[in-house]
């Protein structure tokens, strides 16, 4: 059984770091402030250890994947070149590493006082920069 329950539909509601996270990722100020403008929504299904998260923002993706087995998807920062992705679980934390870019974009997604708390964060040791993205259930 899951540690924790994403399931729903979540809401960006606060952000913290994100235009140095932004930074950290060599984009440009226009796409960085459009990036922050905006408030994307998860819409999460999980069964158990089985994900399916649809992401709305500037774009909308689909994500599918069985925790502690790895998986391919889109590279959010180069769309022609695809990355392997381990979800797992740490605690009661869902934590997903890129294990074909160790220095990209990793992620933590957790609950905090009902709100869905995603640490995001590119770069490792004392390069690393991280960034929170606070969602509230719909």
């Amino acid at each position: 059984m899951a540690p924790i329950n994403l399931d729903g539909i979540w809401k960006n509601v606060k952000n913290e770091n994100l235009d140095n996270f932004l930074k950290a990722l060599n984009l440009n100020f226009a796409v960085r402030k459009m990036a922050a403008s905006q408030s994307p929504v998860l819409e999460i299904s999980q069964k158990g250890d089985v994900f399916k998260i649809i992401t709305k923002g500037l774009k909308t993706f689909e994500t599918n994947f069985t925790v502690g087995q790895e998986y391919t998807d889109r590279n959010p920062l180069n769309d022609k070149e695809p990355s392997t992705y381990l979800p797992m679980w740490d605690g009661d934390k869902l934590r997903t590493e890129n294990k074909s870019h160790p220095d990209a974009i990793h992620f933590v997604r957790e609950l905090i006082d009902g709100q869905m708390v995603q640490t995001q964060t590119v770069g490792t040791g004392d390069k690393a920069v991280v960034c929170k993205r606070i969602f509230a259930k719909k």
